[in-house]
């Protein structure tokens, strides 16, 4: 079975380091995960180590948010899946994730079985998109 390429964005590493272990202990799935740290690096991995299956993408982070790097990622790719997982849980946050590209969004702290609900989801699924 081939592994499925997760880009995941954080710049907190403990919750990088989370996510990285809910995917790799997945049995049913294999899961091959690249981390960044900020949305910069999210970008230059996009274009180095990509294509991706998926992208889980924090918002608030320096250099560049994630908001901003949504918005990259879709100038490069307006198929793959963009999952916000965020601690930011108001409706315009919501709106500011579809505006800026984003298919979902988790809020932290995010349950292992939400998790991988969703990126089960996602990466058999894929994304709808709109015609352009």
């Amino acid at each position: 079975m081939a592994s499925k390429r997760v880009l995941v964005v954080d710049d907190h590493k403990p919750t990088r380091t989370l996510i990285r272990t809910i995917l790799v202990g997945d049995t049913s799935e294999k899961f091959e995960v690249v981390e960044a740290e900020n949305g910069e690096e999210c970008l230059q991995l996009f274009d180095k180590k990509g294509p991706f299956q998926l992208v889980l993408l924090d918002v608030n982070m320096p250099v560049l948010d994630g908001y901003a790097a949504c918005r990259g990622i879709r100038e490069r790719d307006r198929k793959v899946p963009v999952i916000f997982v965020t601690g930011n849980s108001e409706m315009k946050d919501y709106a500011a994730g579809r505006e800026a590209g984003g298919d979902s969004y988790l809020v932290k702290p995010v349950s292992r079985a939400a998790l991988r609900s969703i990126i089960s989801l996602f990466t058999s699924v894929g994304r709808r998109t709109a015609a352009p």
